[in-house]
């Protein structure tokens, strides 16, 4: 059994870097903006892991008190 707050770290720094290639790689989102293309739709919709993860680290942090 893993931890939440350690399950929370993994997924946390899973999605930071596929955000990161999202924000980074020419042609994922728009000029200008946040928005994705077509191409960067895949990687944007990430965005949900990067939330799961900072909910279990909450988790695990508040559930140790």
């Amino acid at each position: 059994m893993v931890p939440a707050a350690v399950a929370g770290a993994a997924l946390t720094a899973f999605s930071a870097g596929t955000l990161g290639l999202y924000l980074r790689t020419p042609g994922m989102r728009r000029e200008g903006s946040l928005r994705p293309t077509e191409q960067g739709i895949p990687l944007a919709k990430d965005v949900w892991m990067l939330g799961i993860g900072i909910s279990l680290i909450i988790e695990g942090v508040t559930e140790h008190r």
